[in-house]
C-alpha cells in the first residue's frame, strides 16, 4: 500500500487559508476606501476637467453639500458662454445608477429633473426659476416642463421628441410680462414642428410653426411661424420665416 505523507495535505491547507485570508482583506481594504474616500475632493476633480475641456465656456461651482461614489450635490454653478451668457444653478444635484443611468437636478426653487435610460431616451420634468436660471437683465417668471427625446444611438442628435412648456407669466427683457404662456411641439428626425404657442395679457398671440433643423449647426436651420395677435378689439395676422442665426448667438 502507497504511503501518503499527512504533511502535504497540511500544506495544501495553509496555503488556501492564506489565499483565503488575503482576500478577505483585501476586499475590506478596498470596501473601506471606497466607502470613506473624501468623494467631494474626486468630484472637485471632476469639475476641474470638465472646466479645462470645454473650450467655449467657463465653469464655477461652490460647496458640495454631499458626495458619494455614485452621486453629489453642489451648490452655485456658474456657466458662462464665450458670448456673456450666464447660466446659473443655484443647486445642482446628479446620480449614476442603472434605471435611469444618470438623474441631474437643478434646483432653482423649482426643481427640473432629466433622466436618461438604457433605452437610449431622455425625460425631462420639472419646473425652472428663470431669473435665477439664466442671468439676463429682465428675464424671469418661473416655468413648468415635460419633454421626451430618443435617440437612435448614443451621441447621435435625437430622432424624435416631445415638449410642453407653461407658465402663469414670463417676463422678457424690455419691461413686458407674457401671461398663460403654453407651448406644445414634437420633432420627428430633422423636422421639429410647433404644434402651438399661445400667451394671454398684455398682447394675446397663438401661433403655429416647424422648422427643419441642422444638428452640425443650429444656428443654419430654417424656420417658418405664422399666427394672430389681439390688439384691443383688433386682431391681425403675421408671418415669419428665416434661420435661427437670429435667436441663437451664444
Amino acid at each position: 500500500m502507497k504511503f501518503i505523507p499527512k504533511i502535504s495535505f497540511k500544506f495544501s491547507f495553509s496555503i488556501k487559508k492564506l489565499f483565503k485570508n488575503f482576500f478577505i482583506f483585501l476586499a475590506g481594504l478596498i470596501l473601506g476606501a471606497f466607502l470613506f474616500m473624501p468623494w467631494e475632493v474626486a468630484w472637485h476633480q471632476a469639475f476641474k476637467l470638465a472646466d479645462a475641456k470645454i473650450s467655449k465656456a467657463t465653469i464655477t461651482w461652490g460647496d458640495f453639500v454631499s458626495a458619494g461614489p455614485f452621486s453629489f450635490e453642489v451648490t452655485n454653478v456658474h456657466v458662462k458662454t464665450g458670448k456673456g451668457l450666464t447660466v446659473t444653478v443655484p443647486q445642482l444635484g446628479m446620480s449614476l445608477g442603472f434605471s435611469p443611468l444618470l438623474e441631474v437636478r437643478v434646483k432653482s426653487g423649482p426643481t427640473l429633473t432629466a433622466r436618461l435610460f438604457q433605452t437610449k431616451s431622455l425625460t425631462l420634468g420639472g419646473g425652472v426659476d428663470l431669473a435665477k436660471l439664466v442671468q439676463m437683465e429682465g428675464l424671469g417668471g418661473k416655468v413648468r416642463i415635460t419633454a421626451d427625446v430618443g435617440f437612435p444611438k448614443w451621441g447621435a442628435p435625437p430622432r424624435t421628441g416631445s415638449l410642453v412648456v407653461r407658465s402663469d407669466m414670463v417676463e422678457i427683457p424690455g419691461g413686458m410680462a407674457a401671461e398663460d404662456v403654453n407651448v406644445n411641439a414634437v420633432l420627428a428626425g430633422k423636422q421639429f414642428q410647433l404644434n402651438s404657442f399661445s400667451c394671454g395679457q398684455p398682447i394675446p398671440v397663438t401661433a403655429k410653426g416647424s422648422a427643419t433643423l441642422d444638428w452640425k449647426r443650429l444656428s443654419n436651420s430654417q424656420y417658418n411661424i405664422s399666427g394672430t395677435t389681439t390688439f384691443g378689439e383688433t386682431e391681425r395676422q403675421f408671418s415669419k420665416s428665416g434661420t435661427l442665426s437670429k435667436f441663437i448667438n451664444f
